[in-house]
């Protein structure tokens, strides 16, 4: 045997065993929990992922977001614990995490399921992190219509559903410079206020000058009970002569406890009011001479004092105008515009604008208009796209309009240091 030979030979002796210790060393252990896969839309269905490590992890396990269109991911809350097992007699440790995935459109949904980094100390030498990627694998969902409910559309689908309103004054035989304020709040419980519609319209009454407020949307999640209500606002402002309706508003949907479809109504309201008093001759100003010189006079001092300041006003009226269009307020507005125009591209990119100024926003209104703009991305670019997509506009333009800045998140980082750490 020659002395390179003899030397392969014994670097291969010493190396099997150690080759054999590392295929035993045990692996980390995911599973995935996903008993129920189809549901009404609206309604969520959970899913739960645990990692399990043989000894401990310095870094939190990376879970993978499970984005999908037409579908809504939410974590509830302390949707992520801690949790052990005893296997094979040793104690292993981990992290659970619970998710909550709903369809919010009828149809079959794949879920690109992602990887779940895992960062664990090694069981041989407890002092050296051992890191490791695990794939879950795509993760199909359904979203199915009830029998008997296929014709409501939008489909919504609740425990239990109200339509109320409130008219603010009286309604009829009004003057010039009254108002009325009609405000419609529809309530639901076991499902999300995203899946209400738009229910009122602005009239167009002779006579009245009528405004819609933004929907004001509330969600509230009683240990993984869904509920909320959206309100909605429009005050009529009377002008002159004119009379007509507010209309009726109806509201069909699915009640998931009794597995019926029932419609939620609400009347028309009347609205008339007298016009405005003719102007009489009494009523007119009469000008002299000298009130005439007087104004003419203030008039010429304006326009020098205009003519003087101009070059100054200029300038400030430049640098507010520069100020002003670095500003968030600036961003919003353009964001805003973009979609109003209902331009995806420029929504997009006036987006990520608009969130990277300060002051930055709250993580629960990041969350919300990131999930509206995936629900709009879906509308034009899903499976199923639909031609308008004018609820996914809405959606995300109520979502950008009742976002508000983290105050706690902004001073954190604008605090000066200690003075005696």
């Amino acid at each position: 045997m020659t002395r390179s030979a003899f030397l392969t030979l014994t670097a291969l002796l010493w190396l099997l065993p150690q080759l054999s210790l590392a295929a035993d060393l045990p692996e980390p252990i995911v599973e995935v929990e996903f008993e129920k896969t189809q549901t009404i839309p609206g309604q969520f269905l959970p899913l739960r992922i645990t990692v399990l490590v043989p000894t401990w992890m310095p870094q939190p396990a990376v879970f993978p977001t499970l984005d999908a269109p037409n579908v809504r991911v939410r974590l509830p809350e302390r949707a992520t614990s801690p949790t052990s097992r005893r296997i094979d007699g040793e104690d292993w440790s981990g992290v659970s995490r619970r998710y909550m995935i709903t369809p919010l459109v009828p149809g079959k949904f794949s879920l690109p399921g992602g990887a779940v980094d895992i960062t664990y100390a090694d069981p041989d030498n407890t002092s050296v992190p051992l890191t490791t990627s695990v794939d879950l694998g795509p993760i199909e969902i359904e979203g199915i219509v009830p029998e008997g409910a296929e014709q409501l559309t939008p489909f919504i689908a609740a425990k239990t559903l109200k339509l109320t309103q409130e008219i603010s004054g009286e309604t009829t035989d009004l003057k010039p410079g009254d108002s009325i304020r009609r405000t419609v709040t529809v309530a639901l419980t076991g499902a999300s206020p995203m899946m209400l519609p738009q229910l009122t319209e602005v009239p167009q009454i002779e006579g009245f000058a009528a405004y819609a407020e933004t929907p004001v949307l509330e969600e509230k999640d009683d240990r993984g009970l869904l509920s909320g209500s959206r309100k909605e606002v429009v005050t009529l402002m009377v002008q002159g002569n004119g009379q007509g309706d507010l209309p009726a508003i109806e509201l069909s949907w699915y009640n998931i406890s009794s597995k019926t479809v029932e419609t939620a109504s609400l009347e028309a309201v009347s609205v008339s009011a007298t016009g405005a008093p003719a102007l009489t001759r009494e009523s007119l100003t009469r000008f002299d001479a000298r009130t005439v010189l007087a104004m003419a006079t203030g008039l010429i001092v304006l326009l020098v004092l205009a003519y003087l300041c101009w070059p100054h006003l200029a300038r400030l009226r430049r640098e507010r105008r520069a100020r002003y269009q670095k500003s968030k307020a600036f961003a919003r507005r353009r964001l805003l515009a973009a979609i109003e125009s209902q331009d995806y591209p420029a929504t997009v990119k006036a987006l990520k604008i608009w969130t990277e100024r300060p002051p930055h926003l709250r993580q629960k209104d990041q969350t919300r208009i990131r999930e509206a703009l995936h629900l709009l991305g879906a509308d034009r670019y899903g499976d199923h796209p639909r031609k308008t997509g004018q609820e996914g506009w809405r959606i995300l333009a109520d979502a950008v309009r009742r976002s508000v800045p983290d105050e706690r998140q902004d001073a954190d980082k604008h605090a000066l240091p200690l003075l005696n750490p």
